[in-house]
């Protein structure tokens, strides 16, 4: 049986190192773009960010946690992400934001 698409509540939009950016909007479509066109070193944020994908499609990890590994793992590759926000802005559950 397959999965539907996990979607988030705010899309997460990645700055390439190439300038080019990309648009995600669900577990579904970043686990297609980690398993397929990561093309950045494979490490340890990478390795957190696949797992938690696959947990949340099988229904064990919050959607939310695999959306933050992503953007983490985003991160660590060098890369900005849209989820980034302004100073002083964390990211919380289901992509909202709260002010520290």
């Amino acid at each position: 049986m397959l999965n539907p698409e996990l979607v988030w509540m705010t899309p997460v939009t990645v700055h390439m190192k190439d300038g080019a950016s990309q648009v995600f909007a669900s577990v579904n479509d970043v686990l297609d773009f980690l398993e397929g066109d990561w093309a950045i070193y494979r490490g340890r944020k990478y390795n957190r960010a696949v797992q938690t994908c696959r947990r949340a499609l099988n229904r064990v990890t919050p959607v939310a946690i695999a959306r933050e590994a992503f953007i983490d793992a985003c991160r660590g590759a060098g890369m900005s992400t849209g989820a980034d926000g302004p100073p002083g802005a964390k990211t919380g559950t289901g992509g909202q934001r709260s002010l520290t």
